[in-house]
C-alpha cells in the first residue's frame, strides 16, 4: 500500500516538473481588455442625416490604421447613447450589429451594410448611436477588444439651410425624435412590438403579424405572432402604455407573454405540443417621432403633464 502511494506521488511530481516554465494554465489566461480605437473618414459621418431606409441597409465605411489583417470589426447600433463601464454601447439597447469587411485594395478601410430589412430599424425616424468594435487575438491567445468613440446618426431629413440643429437633430425646440406627448399611435405600437422582440430574442422576426388595437389615447393591445431561426411564437399578448419615467421622458411599459415552440421539436411533434410559455417585462424608450410632428403635439403634451 505504501509503495502504491509513493508511486502516485512520484508521477504527480513528474507531471509538475514537466510543465514548461511560463506556460499558461487556464487560471492564468489574461482577461479581455478594452482599448480606445481611432477611426477616420466615417460614412455616415457623425451626426449625419440619412433618409428612411426600409430595405437594402445603410452603407458604412470607416478607416482605421493599426488594425491587424485578422481583426474582426463590427458596428453596434443602439437607440440610446448609454455606455457601460468599459466605454462600449450597452447591448441591452442594441437595434442592430453587423460586421465590416476589410478592403482588399486598402487594408485600413472597412465596409459593410446595416440590417437590410424587412422591419429594419433604419426605416424608423429618430436618433441612433453607433460604435465600431474590433477584436484581435495575438499569438499567445490573448484577446483584445478596441472600441471607437460613440457616433450619432439621424434617420430623417436635415433641417432647412440657415437653421441651427439642436443636439437631437431638430432645428430648435424639442430635439428630433424626443416625444413630448403620451398619445400612442398604431405605428408606435408596432414599433414597440418589433423592438421588444429583437431585444429579447436577439434574432430577426419573420412573418411578423401585429394585430394591434387601440385601448385609449395612450395604450394599445397587440397579439403578435412570428417566427425566427430557432423558434415559432404564438398566442402573443402585450399591452403597451405610454407613461413618464422619473426623468420625465416618455416610455412604453408592458408585459409581453406568449408561447414559443422550438423548430427542432416541431420536426417531431405539433407546434401546440412543443409550446412553452414565456413572459417578458418591458420598459421601452418611446418611438422617435418626426420633427414635423413635435409642434403639432405640444398642446396635447401640456394637458397631459
Amino acid at each position: 500500500m505504501t509503495r502504491t502511494v509513493l508511486a502516485l506521488f512520484a508521477v504527480a511530481a513528474a507531471l509538475v516538473i514537466a510543465v514548461p516554465a511560463g506556460a499558461a494554465t487556464p487560471s492564468m489566461v489574461p482577461s479581455q481588455a478594452v482599448t480606445p480605437l481611432t477611426i477616420t473618414n466615417l460614412t455616415p459621418a457623425n451626426g449625419a442625416f440619412v433618409p428612411p431606409t426600409p430595405t437594402g441597409g445603410v452603407t458604412w465605411r470607416v478607416t482605421s490604421a493599426g488594425l491587424p489583417p485578422d481583426a474582426q470589426v463590427l458596428v453596434t447600433v443602439t437607440d440610446s447613447p448609454a455606455i457601460g463601464p468599459d466605454g462600449a454601447l450597452l447591448d441591452a439597447n442594441r437595434v442592430d450589429f453587423f460586421f465590416l469587411a476589410q478592403d482588399t485594395s486598402n487594408p485600413f478601410n472597412y465596409g459593410g451594410k446595416s440590417d437590410p430589412g424587412p422591419n429594419a430599424w433604419s426605416a424608423n425616424l429618430g436618433t441612433y448611436y453607433w460604435q465600431v468594435r474590433a477584436t484581435t487575438t495575438d499569438a499567445n491567445g490573448v484577446v483584445t477588444t478596441a472600441a471607437s468613440p460613440v457616433q450619432r446618426l439621424v434617420i430623417g431629413s436635415a433641417p432647412p439651410p440657415g437653421t441651427n440643429p439642436a443636439p437631437g437633430g431638430q432645428a430648435g425646440g424639442t430635439p428630433a425624435g424626443v416625444r413630448d406627448t403620451l398619445a400612442m399611435s398604431s405605428l408606435d405600437a408596432q414599433y414597440y412590438v418589433r423592438t421588444v422582440i429583437r431585444k429579447q430574442t436577439k434574432r430577426r422576426p419573420a412573418n411578423l403579424r401585429y394585430s394591434c388595437g387601440k385601448l385609449n389615447s395612450r395604450s394599445f393591445r397587440c397579439h403578435p405572432t412570428w417566427r425566427d431561426s430557432k423558434n415559432i411564437y404564438t398566442a402573443g399578448l402585450v399591452t403597451f402604455t405610454h407613461s413618464r419615467s422619473s426623468g420625465n421622458r416618455v416610455v412604453a411599459r408592458g408585459t409581453f407573454t406568449g408561447r414559443r415552440s422550438s423548430r427542432s421539436c416541431v420536426k417531431r411533434r405539433s407546434v401546440k405540443s412543443c409550446a412553452v410559455r414565456f413572459r417578458w417585462q418591458t420598459v421601452t424608450a418611446s418611438r422617435p417621432i418626426p420633427a414635423s410632428s413635435s409642434s403639432s403635439s405640444a398642446a396635447a403634451a401640456a394637458s397631459e403633464r
